[in-house]
């Protein structure tokens, strides 16, 4: 190649190869700022694309364990309730069995029959009281559209896969036993009655509870899995996205050397066509 000074190839090697160092220099502090391997698709479109996915299923899945323990938490205010009107219950039948025996007169028998009636009526109490979120849990009529509030567990759209469908209850009086609302305990007839009652009552009662609770059992073992999920899938992202920070910082030092050496390599370059000048003398 002949030696011109109007041209510089030196330099333009040197300013070319500067600029590079630069740029890689320059997207190193960026990956090392940022924590991210990729930053754009130029670095990784594949992983970019995955690492995007794989993140919108992370949040998702956060929300859904979040789902699964307010589900969880619905169904102990239920339950709760429940366990206090199984209390309920069981006075009623003990009033009923009191009232039953022929030792006692009419007059006995009636202010049981107070305390009765009065227990009657707080599971009612109990039952419309009983809310979550505006939610009534424990009296819900067939036609209710919230007599089935499915629980969204997954990141999908499938009802078997996704979601868990728990039944709310109606135990109020009428609903746990049609025959206890006019139960009466003021002759001994109808206290043998109200017993048969009441058992009646407390079976249907403990039916709802059961399945109350196997439901709170199957929340539960659907959270531990979603947690499980998602801890395998922020692994996976981790893997995509995350940066190696050693690795980068290498990387960074190195890209440091190469600028500094550019920077005097063409220096160098450019004092070239000066040197030229030296054989006109």
């Amino acid at each position: 190649m002949s030696l011109g000074i109007i041209s510089n190839f030196a330099a333009d090697v040197a300013q070319r190869n500067l600029t590079q160092s630069s740029d890689e220099a320059t997207r190193s502090v960026a990956r090392l700022s940022s924590g991210t391997r990729v930053l754009s698709a130029r670095d990784d479109a594949a992983a970019l694309a995955i690492g995007s996915r794989l993140n919108a299923e992370q949040e998702a899945l956060g929300q859904a364990q979040v789902n699964a323990g307010q589900a969880n938490s619905m169904l102990q205010v239920a339950d709760g309730a429940m366990a206090r009107i199984d209390d309920i219950l069981v006075r009623m039948n003990t009033l009923a069995v009191q009232a039953a025996s022929g030792q006692l007169d009419g007059d006995s028998r009636a202010f049981l029959n107070d305390e009765f009636d009065a227990l009657r009526d707080e599971i009612t109490r109990i039952a419309d009281d009983t809310e979550f979120n505006g939610i009534k849990l424990l009296n819900v009529t067939a036609g209710d559209p919230n007599v089935t509030v499915d629980f969204q567990v997954g990141t999908g759209n499938e009802d078997n896969e996704d979601r868990i469908t728990v039944s709310l209850v109606d135990v109020t009086v009428a609903g746990l036993d049609a025959d206890l609302v006019a139960a009466d305990l003021t002759t001994a007839s109808g206290a043998g009655n109200a017993i048969e009652n009441v058992i009646d009552a407390l079976d249907a009662l403990n039916t709802e509870r059961a399945a109350i609770g196997a439901s709170q059992n199957r929340l539960e073992f659907a959270s531990q899995a979603v947690a499980t999920t998602r801890e395998n899938t922020e692994a996976a992202r981790s893997q995509l996205l995350d940066l190696d920070v050693a690795r980068e910082s290498s990387n960074f030092a190195s890209q440091q050397i190469l600028v500094q050496a550019g920077v005097a390599t063409l220096g160098q370059a450019n004092a070239l066509p000066q040197n030229l000048l030296s054989l006109f003398n």
